[in-house]
């Protein structure tokens, strides 16, 4: 037993001074450490967001109103009556739950010492720190972690006028505390785990995977050479995996030192995460801080067994000449599923035709852009591998030993290959989705753009809540000097632009909407309407004339009717407030105004709110494709520089003596420009095509991304002006290395 643990730590320690003792030992160092890094980083934002995910859902159930009551209770008798409130500020969303206890001994929700008097509120710190000061009442404290989704979270807690909620137009509620989380704050704004999960594996995951591999190949033939030699000396499994281990082990310790302290960092405090702006709870994180540790030591762990498993057992009494990578099972495995993650692509466009965005649909549509990115590169390298027969030919033809040496060379290893453009395409694919994944919701975006843009917040509506049409008066008076009132009154509601059909005792009738404005002279034209001489008018067209209506209204609605006379608002009218000069309204008083004297029902809300708050809503979520995608496109061409440079070093080394038999140096550029330049150059062409394939899913209707043909154009150019740059750099290594190079005498 002594002796194993002896020869334990002598194959352990023989590893790793063959790694510092390699040709290409600093790069595969840097590659190996930069892997380790990555790994772990990504394994342990998995485990992050899981923990988010889980704690997040767990608080939301705590402070989810409980709408049942007890046996024998009735409505009057229920100790809480909440209504729910949905604002906005600098165009994010706010959550306000107005709560009228009933009794001194109504149950509080997580986060809240005390219930606040009429006219309180208590705040979120972020939505403190937004700077809305008394819109919902007079602050008096701050809403504890334990009772937010996030610490970033805009939420509030405000306790009305006494009789502001009757039992008619409020929830009633026993307490807090429910199974389910309700939809409410951050928690009705997040997309579910696993869609983030499969677009962190996309971004992060696929590119971090490429790299590991790409790693722990570097310098394969040594060390294929090493593990032949020691499976001809009847070493075992176990030893060579101890040689392997020893090799990586000092790579493995520098690269996971760096997510070693960001998870301290995340264990410590809250962390504010770049680009997104999302803020990780340290309090989220420390309770789970067993699976994080666990996440952060599976990223050396996990390579490790990478490493061991692609340098495989030879075996006693075997050649000690590299194995083959013709043979290279991986590459022929990979090209042969990517047909199945190309069809997946292809059915996407018709699967969200017919059955929508579900979540089986995007899911099975994100697995086959990672499939397809995870399989290409084995396609084109077996592609490659065979036009390398071909090249062979040709120069055995022609008479020419360079063209003749790479075509063999190419021809017998589909696995560097396959390493050796998965940069390329990975990259050009990656590059592709971050490009057209946020273009696809680009024309809501733009068009709520130019609609604040046009009118600012010169114009505002007033959602006026049932029951207090009688108060209407007296917000019309505390409105800014200037501003003018009119009032839209809908048949069916402003939502119900297309009409509805209703049963009637002579059997369905069809009930178009039909919209009146009524407000003084002033009030019509300032909403280009001309002012009619008597009470009433018949319709008129919604032309260019009058944009902020046709902004405000359905475009199923073509015509309103006018009157002028006093406001009168009736249930469901909505009241219209803007500046003739436009200039843009006080907001934040408007809404505070509303809310006091209409109650917690009254919504205010600038033109087009609706829209911009949603196009704000949906680009905070976009920036997660922005950052992720970045990241992983650098990871990538990372990768591919470091494989490239590898390859110039083994290059330049294995073709040295050629110049010796051929008796001329133009044989280095010859080959460097079929084996580097060539397929590099050729993958990115290749990728570039398949990045419209890949694209699919998002350019085709009903979706409506777009892919500029310029991006692509541009990223082969670019990226075959590297291949030529790297085959040079190679040719010239090798001519370097040719003069130092003398045949040995052994």
């Amino acid at each position: 037993m002594s002796d194993g643990r002896s020869l334990g730590r002598q194959l352990l320690r023989m590893g790793i001074a063959a790694g510092r003792g390699s040709t290409d030992g600093r790069v595969r160092l840097v590659a190996l450490t930069i892997a380790t890094s990555v790994l772990a980083v990504t394994l342990v934002s998995a485990m992050a967001a899981w923990v988010t995910y889980q704690e997040r859902t767990e608080r939301g159930a705590a402070r989810t109103p409980v709408l049942r009551l007890h046996d024998g209770q009735t409505e009057e008798e229920a100790p809480l009556r909440l209504h729910f409130h949905l604002d906005d500020v600098d165009d994010r969303q706010v959550e306000v739950v107005f709560v009228e206890p009933v009794g001194s001994d109504a149950p509080l929700p997580p986060g809240v010492s005390r219930w606040p008097e009429p006219g309180e509120a208590v705040l979120s710190p972020s939505l403190a720190a937004d700077g809305v000061g008394d819109r919902y009442g007079h602050v008096v404290g701050h809403i504890g972690p334990e009772g937010l989704a996030s610490p970033g979270e805009r939420y509030a807690y405000a306790r009305p006028a006494p009789g502001s909620l009757s039992v008619k137009h409020a929830l009633i509620a026993t307490g807090f505390g429910s199974p389910d989380a309700g939809g409410f704050g951050d928690l009705a704004t997040v997309r579910p785990f696993s869609v983030f999960l499969t677009l962190l594996i996309a971004m992060l995951g696929l590119p971090a995977g490429l790299f590991a591999v790409v790693a722990t190949r570097l310098g394969a033939a040594g060390r294929d050479r090493r593990t032949a030699l020691l499976g001809a000396l009847g070493g075992s499994r176990r030893q060579l995996a101890l040689l392997s281990a020893g090799e990586a082990a000092p790579a493995l310790l520098l690269g996971v030192t760096p997510p070693t302290f960001l998870l301290v960092a995340a264990l410590v405090t809250d962390l504010r995460i770049p680009v997104v702006g999302y803020v990780l709870a340290a309090s989220d994180m420390r309770s789970h801080a067993w699976q994080l540790l666990a996440a952060l030591a599976a990223g050396p762990l996990l390579l490790v067994a990478l490493v061991v498993l692609m340098h495989r057992w030879a075996g006693p009494g075997r050649s000690t000449r590299p194995r083959a990578a013709g043979r290279s099972r991986p590459v022929i495995i990979g090209a042969a599923l990517c047909p199945i993650f190309l069809g997946i692509l292809s059915w996407s466009p018709t699967a969200f035709a017919t059955q929508g965005a579900t979540r089986t649909v995007v899911l099975v549509s994100m697995l086959g852009t990672v499939g397809a990115l995870a399989t290409l590169p084995a396609a084109i390298a077996l592609l490659l591998s065979a036009a390398g027969r071909g090249v062979t030919e040709l120069g055995r033809r022609r008479g020419l030993a360079g063209t003749l040496l790479a075509g063999r060379w190419t021809q017998g290893r589909p696995g560097y290959l396959s390493r050796l453009v998965a940069g390329v395409v990975v990259a050009v694919g990656l590059l592709s989705v971050v490009q057209v994944y946020p273009s696809m919701h680009s024309a809501t975006v733009q068009g709520a753009l130019a609609m604040r843009e046009r009118f600012g917040h010169s114009i505002a509506t007033v959602q006026i809540p049932p029951g207090s049409e009688g108060r209407a008066g007296s917000l019309v008076r505390a409105l800014p000097t200037g501003a003018e009132v009119a009032v839209l009154d809908s048949t069916l509601g402003l939502a119900n632009g297309a009409g509805e059909v209703r049963e009637t005792p002579d059997g369905p009738v069809e009930v178009r909407q039909a919209v009146t404005v009524r407000g003084s002279c002033g009030a019509l034209r300032g909403l280009g309407l001309d002012c009619p001489a008597g009470r009433t008018a018949g319709d008129v067209p919604l032309t260019e004339s009058t944009p902020e209506l046709r902004a405000l209204l359905p475009a199923s609605v073509t015509r309103v009717g006018v009157s002028r006379g006093p406001l009168e608002p009736r249930r469901n009218n909505m009241l219209v407030v803007h500046s003739p000069q436009g200039e843009d309204l006080p907001l934040g008083e408007l809404k505070r105004d509303a809310l006091a004297v209409l109650g917690p029902g009254a919504l205010v809300e600038g033109i087009g709110q609706g829209w911009i708050g949603g196009a704000a809503l949906l680009s905070s979520q976009l920036r997660w494709v922005t950052l992720l995608g970045v990241v992983g496109v650098g990871l990538v061409a990372l990768a591919a520089a470091l494989n490239c440079l590898a390859e110039v070093v083994r290059f330049a080394r294995s073709i040295a003596p050629v110049s010796m038999v051929t008796g001329s140096r133009r044989v280095y550029a010859t080959v460097a420009a079929w084996t580097l330049a060539a397929p590099l150059c050729v993958a990115a062409v290749l990728g570039s095509v398949s990045a419209v394939w890949i694209t699919l899913p998002y350019t085709t209707p009903p979706r409506n991304g777009e892919l500029p043909p310029q991006m692509l154009s541009l990223s082969a150019s670019v990226l075959c002006a590297l291949a030529l740059l790297v085959a040079a750099l190679a040719a010239l290594a090798a001519v370097r290395e040719a003069r130092r190079w003398r045949p040995r005498h052994d």
